[in-house]
């Protein structure tokens, strides 16, 4: 007796099974006798063959232990994906008469079974261009067989309206198995970058455009790391085109999640890519968001169940919306978030991030060039330098907000690098999890952390039994590329103890408050392109292995002959031989902990600061500038870092004009500020130790464990 199943997306194919033959109905459907083999056709025009099972895919059509890109498989994918005008599977593949008797009149030309992916390309055009259709090119086809390999597929540049009667455009991947009437929870993500590999998206009207993407996507899957591709919108910045570790910026990565049974919907906002309309327009993000999370809730492939997901700026967009609750949200994972633009991204310390801002906008402009600005964004920051209404109106209130979520911090590299934890205060720890991982935190939620991430997913969207996750995970940095996952059950961690190495009139670092004669330590305020930058101090050896995890704090006695001065306070680790120890993932030079601040922004909130993080108002009738010769005292966050130091090693504390250190080859901190000392004069500024001066850092030494090193 004949059994029914399905030929995924294929209306219209021919199939015979002994007795039994007919042609793919418009839900897809086909009937086979179990066990026995099937041939598929296009009218008469044999494809291929397989044995009858509930789902076929094109994959199918060849025997079983053939290679994923094997060029016979190829050929016969890139026939049928050709014959329907969608990028993905907006469409299905509709084979009527007319399909039928074109490919009859070519068939003489077509070789399924050549081995020269070119040998189809002027049949194939000829056939396309009877009907009307563009081809697909082998990559295109490569980029579908990935995926269909995967478990999944993807439907490209979907209309969800907004309830404004516009709309935005999105990516649907899902399960193949949805269309045996299945549904998955969904995974939702906005950003401003375009949702294709890896930045933007093809003008849909463009053919060329439409194949250099795919070109792209496929190059960036079949191609190793450190080997550059060609990216159409061109490069988003140094190194970033040779990167594999994620899809696309400040998404999760489709091949880590969907195959795990989720539906993923990512979407352009107006202004962005495809998506009409003008960047930036106030609010407009977070009720197109909204609106998206209810239609993807209510679709026939949707469980109703939906997270916000994404990292960065993808992590920024999650929380107003999520303060809104739409209809099917259950949870969010703001992955490397800010809250507080003013202090956490635009002014951190009170230091302009204006060559960062600048940089990332205009690779935001370059990303959609078919549309404009609402407003000019960075001439906005700049108009306002201190903390003011237009600031509070952009932060975000995460203790209103009690939605399970997953949190993330990166180290070192400063933006995202304080929201996470301010949130963490706020919310209630029973549904809040959180990490602080690696400075290229961008392929994590992807890769090293995405075990975990499912784990909470699938709890609040699955109801899977409530995961054994712990509820802070710290990246221990070890040095020399090696770390280990470090697990508690609270932030700060249990049993942490800060401890004061104070600065010394020797240029030593102790654990003993200097008493000595007032010592002053003078430094140029420019920013050197060579030798030494500002001062340094060194502990002595350390006898134990330690570890560190949490907020660090700087409180330093400082003059300048200028009127104002920008302090970076760097804490590295320095081997038995003399050398930095490198923490950076890649084996680069990068500081244990870093943080700054503009002298003239050195007010503090008492309420609102703890006892391990100074909390500065940065507010205009706050900002006090320095008097020649005035020595202040300053109370320095060092955002939340992590890393062990060795016995015999050595706590090195640079104090600095800016973040650079010539000194140390290799290191090289991304142009992101604009320094004090850039701008003005060069001048001198002094720490002044000893005496009754107070100069200390602060550090958050936690109970010793030992882990798996992981080899990043």
């Amino acid at each position: 007796m004949s059994e029914q199943g399905i030929f995924s997306d294929v209306v219209g194919l021919s199939y015979r099974c002994g007795s039994v033959q007919g042609k793919t109905t418009a839900d897809y459907t086909y009937n086979y006798n179990p066990g026995s083999v099937i041939t598929f056709s296009i009218g008469s025009f044999e494809i291929g063959q397989s044995i009858g099972k509930p789902l076929l895919t094109i994959s199918d059509l060849m025997p079983i232990d053939t290679a994923e890109f094997d060029p016979k498989l190829i050929n016969r994918a890139r026939l049928l994906y050709s014959l329907t005008p969608a990028q993905g599977f907006e469409t299905p593949i509709v084979i009527n008469r007319k399909v039928q008797d074109v490919v009859a009149e070519f068939a003489s030309g077509i070789n399924l079974d050549s081995t020269n992916l070119s040998d189809l390309d002027n049949t194939l055009s000829s056939i396309c261009g009877e009907l009307n259709l563009l081809p697909k090119s082998v990559s295109h086809t490569r980029n579908h067989l990935r995926r269909e390999v995967a478990g999944f597929k993807v439907i490209r540049d979907v209309c969800i309206p907004t309830q404004d009667e516009g709309h935005v455009l999105g990516d649907v991947y899902l399960p193949l198995q949805h269309q045996l009437g299945k549904r998955y929870a969904v995974l939702m993500s906005c950003t401003l970058y375009g949702r294709r590999i890896f930045h933007s998206g093809p003008d849909l009207e463009n053919e060329d455009e439409i194949m250099a993407f795919e070109k792209s996507e496929d190059d960036w899957h079949s191609t190793s790391t450190n080997v550059p591709i060609q990216l159409p919108r061109g490069s988003w910045g140094a190194n970033w085109e040779s990167q594999r570790g994620f899809e696309n910026i400040a998404t999760f990565n489709t091949f880590s999640y969907v195959p795990h049974g989720y539906a993923m919907v990512k979407i352009d906002p107006r202004g962005v890519s495809q998506t009409p309309g003008s960047r930036g327009v106030p609010g407009e993000i977070v009720g197109d968001f909204y609106d998206a999370v209810e239609w993807a809730a209510e679709q026939s492939w949707s469980s109703g169940s939906v997270a916000l997901v994404g990292s960065s700026y993808g992590a920024n967009t999650q929380w107003n919306v999520a303060s809104l609750r739409p209809k099917g949200l259950k949870c969010f994972v703001p992955y490397a978030t800010d809250l507080d633009m003013y202090r956490e991204a635009a002014y951190t310390g009170g230091i302009p991030t204006h060559r960062y801002l600048s940089d990332w906008y205009s690779r935001v402009q370059k990303s959609s060039p078919k549309w404009k600005d609402h407003l000019d964004l960075l001439e906005m920051m700049k108009a306002h330098p201190f903390y003011d209404g237009i600031w509070e109106m952009v932060s975000t209130k995460s203790d209103q907000l009690d939605l399970p979520c997953f949190l993330a911090a990166p180290q070192i590299f400063i933006i995202h690098g304080r929201g996470a934890f301010e949130a963490w205060r706020a919310r209630r720890p029973e549904n809040t999890h959180l990490q602080l991982v690696d400075c290229n935190y961008y392929p994590w939620a992807s890769h090293e952390a995405a075990g975990k991430i499912l784990e909470f997913l699938g709890h609040h969207l699955k109801g899977s039994e409530y995961p054994k996750l712990e509820r802070v995970g710290i990246q221990m940095r070890l040095g020399y590329k090696t770390w280990y996952w470090r697990k508690e059950n609270n932030w700060p961690v249990p049993g942490t103890h800060y401890t004061k190495w104070y600065l010394g009139v020797d240029g030593g670092l102790s654990r003993d408050e200097s008493k000595g004669p007032a010592k002053e330590f003078p430094y140029s305020s420019t920013i050197p392109t060579s030798g030494k930058s500002g001062v340094s101090f060194y502990s002595a050896p350390f006898e134990t292995d330690i570890e560190f995890a949490g907020h660090f704090t700087a409180v330093l006695s400082i003059s300048s002959s200028l009127s104002d001065s920008d302090v970076v306070v760097s804490l590295w680790a320095v081997s038995e031989e003399g050398h930095v120890v490198p923490y950076g993932s890649a084996g680069q030079p990068e500081p244990l902990a870093k943080g700054f601040l503009r002298a003239s922004h050195r007010k503090t909130d008492p309420s609102k600061s703890l006892p391990e993080r100074p909390w500065h108002t940065h507010r205009q009738e706050d900002n006090a500038p320095l008097s020649a010769g005035e020595v202040v005292e300053l109370e320095i966050e060092i955002f939340p870092a992590a890393g062990r130091i060795r016995k015999g090693w050595k706590l090195r504390v640079d104090v600095s004009p800016s973040e650079h250190q010539p000194e140390i080859a290799g290191y090289n901190p991304p142009e992101m500020r604009v320094w004090y000392g850039e701008g003005h004069e060069e001048g001198t500024n002094t720490i002044h130790v000893g005496g009754e001066r107070v100069n200390y850092i602060a550090c958050p030494v936690v109970p010793l464990k030992e882990g798996y090193p992981n080899i990043l």
